[in-house]
């Protein structure tokens, strides 16, 4: 079963391009959200995914640390597999991050492109990439982006430098 992943509120529109169809074991376990363009990683200290899925049931779990805060925030989403592979959830109360997010990428345990629109960025998208390493080989990380022909090269993606590699 293929499926399009939406983590949807309404605050802010942007052009998200086209969604990538891929198999939800696909993104299953966690992975490592080390790469954003334009950078967040001034005001966010760290960001991690991790999904799930049982049965039916797609779980998603957020984590945002902010470094002017000592506890992680998490958030919790939970939606059904319809048969068309769409389904929107809404994210509550991401105060940087309120946007739409749809998953442009994915490679199976290499990595996850995430392309948004956050209310901050003024309508132009914000875009994570996710891998499965804690320190990917940043060379094959760029081939895999720059052939995918996105609006950002990798050249323009900022490293969480707070993630020690």
């Amino acid at each position: 079963m293929c499926s399009i992943v939406h983590l949807a509120s309404v605050k802010c529109q942007c052009d998200l391009g086209e969604a990538v169809k891929y198999d939800p074991e696909m993104v299953e376990g966690n992975s490592y959200v080390g790469y954003s363009a334009p950078s967040l990683f001034d005001n966010l200290k760290r960001v991690s995914m991790e999904f799930k899925l049982v049965g039916e049931t797609y779980e998603s779990v957020i984590t945002l640390t902010f470094k002017n805060e000592t506890k992680p925030k998490k958030y919790d989403s939970t939606w059904k597999i319809t048969k068309n592979g769409d389904r929107d959830v809404k994210v509550p109360e991401l105060p940087d991050l309120d946007a739409v997010y749809r998953i442009v990428a994915a490679k199976e345990n290499k990595y996850i492109i995430f392309r948004g629109c956050p209310e901050i960025s003024q309508g132009k998208p914000l875009m994570f990439i996710e891998t499965r390493e804690k320190c990917p080989d940043e060379t094959a990380l760029k081939k895999a982006v720059d052939d995918l022909n996105l609006d950002y090269k990798f050249e323009n993606f900022t490293r969480d430098k707070t993630v020690n590699c």
